[in-house]
């Protein structure tokens, strides 16, 4: 169903994301250590408590009121994934040319609602975008203990297959230009869907992405033998699935398979994901830039927020997939 237009001018900044992933590290990590602990090394790689060497941030926030200005319908278009409807919204510029799609990706916990203001900011410079709520992602979305990174992963491919096919809603969606966007676990989420799917994915925004999850849940349990059917973190349930699918699982081997420019942002003072984990992704993928946000923590608001969307909008012109 479309709603009514909506222009650009009337986006209400709002805070983006808050830490999604938070609701995990708030739990594993506070108090579990220094903030500044690194992340497990690579098989491929030797001591990852080493300090990388950084490329320096070299690119700019875009303004976003210098480039041209489109007004946008949202439509309510749900995805199917394992047989199980996602509810989910699409934001359309108002333009009759094919336009590149971003996925937004929401943290664990969240929902789709979480990352509107990055959609509507990036449909209001002519880019499709869609917002969308993974099955148990958060309360409002069904049975949180069924939930896991994989599952997830599951549900992000699904989206990308289903934007690919033009039907419906998708029609104006040009399938060679489809970048994912995700924040902390919907991050990892979205890193991990496009190692496995790199040419269907034209480019990778990583904020904040929580790349710390198994050395997270390594700090909560000693095996897997001691993990029950399901807990409790904070105000969310976990099930067992959640631990047993990333207990052994190594992120950064699967990166290297996506070879396209990503962009990593990551403040500086997040001490729920540290950024020790974009520097060592940023070493990890063949072509990656981080940007830091000096003095943000895990979610960005106002100037922060502002610097977040316009360096994600500067990289997808960068890539070619913004106009200029």
């Amino acid at each position: 169903m479309a709603h009514p237009l909506i222009t650009r001018r009337s986006l209400v900044r709002a805070l983006g994301v808050v830490g999604a992933g938070g609701l995990l590290g708030a739990v594993a990590t506070c108090g579990a250590g220094p903030s500044n602990r690194t992340p497990s090394a690579p098989a491929s790689t030797a001591d990852a408590s080493r300090t990388a060497p950084q490329p320096a941030d070299t690119l700019s926030p875009l303004d976003l009121a210098s480039v041209p200005a489109y007004d946008y319908r949202a439509h309510n278009v749900a995805v199917v994934s394992q047989g199980e409807s996602m509810d989910g919204r699409l934001y359309v510029p108002d333009t009759d040319a094919a336009v590149p799609l971003v996925v937004c990706s929401h943290g664990l916990g969240g929902s789709m609602s979480d990352l509107d203001p990055v959609a509507q900011a990036l449909a209001g410079v002519g880019m499709a975008s869609y917002c969308f709520a993974f099955r148990g992602g958060g309360p409002a979305a069904g049975d949180t203990t069924r939930m896991s990174v994989m599952t997830e992963v599951t549900d992000l491919e699904a989206v990308l297959e289903t934007a690919r096919t033009g039907a419906g809603e998708w029609e104006s969606v040009d399938p060679q230009r489809i970048v994912l966007q995700g924040v902390s676990q919907g991050g990892a989420v979205s890193a991990i869907t496009a190692s496995r799917h790199p040419q269907e994915v034209a480019g990778l925004a990583l904020w904040y992405p929580a790349f710390s999850i198994a050395d997270d849940l390594h700090l909560l349990f000693d095996s897997l033998d001691e993990v029950p059917e399901s807990y409790d973190m904070g105000p969310l349930s976990l099930g067992r699935v959640y631990v047993e699918d990333m207990w052994d699982y190594n992120v950064y081997a699967e990166l290297p398979s996506y070879a396209s420019p990503v962009l990593l942002v990551h403040g500086s003072a997040d001490a729920l994901v540290p950024i020790n984990y974009s520097r060592q992704a940023v070493q990890t993928y063949p072509d990656a830039q981080l940007v830091t946000i000096d003095g943000a923590g895990h979610g960005f608001s106002e100037a922060a927020w502002d610097q977040a969307v316009g360096t994600t909008a500067a990289y997808l012109q960068q890539i070619g997939v913004l106009d200029a």
